[in-house]
């Protein structure tokens, strides 16, 4: 799959900050671009169920979605909450995490 952007959104926690990115592939260092993909690759990011979610939510726990865009504009999008996530997608959302608080960052700083 040829991957135009990537939208995170992270949802809940404690305080309910919500922490969202719109990331395109073209903009990322080529380090970081290769990475996201090979993520995605592992994960098999398009099999995935649109929702992966525990049967009793636990409060207080973060919401993610993340929705994977293709250069054919198909969407791939995947909800799942905290405790629901499969251990390898953790290293997917930690980057996608850090990508979205350098956005913010960036942001905050152009004001």
């Amino acid at each position: 799959m040829k991957i135009e952007k990537i939208k995170f959104e992270r949802t809940g926690g404690f305080a309910g900050i919500r922490l969202t990115a719109e990331i395109e592939l073209d903009e990322l260092p080529e380090d970081q671009r290769r990475e996201l993909l090979h993520l995605l690759d592992e994960l098999d990011f398009e099999e995935l169920p649109e929702k992966l979610a525990h049967q009793t939510p636990r409060p207080d726990e973060f919401s993610y979605t993340i929705s994977v865009i293709a250069k054919d504009k198909k969407a791939y999008t995947v909800t799942a909450g905290e405790s629901a996530l499969p251990a390898d997608m953790r290293p997917l959302l930690e980057m996608l995490e850090a990508i979205a608080k350098r956005q913010l960052r960036k942001t905050k700083g152009d004001d």
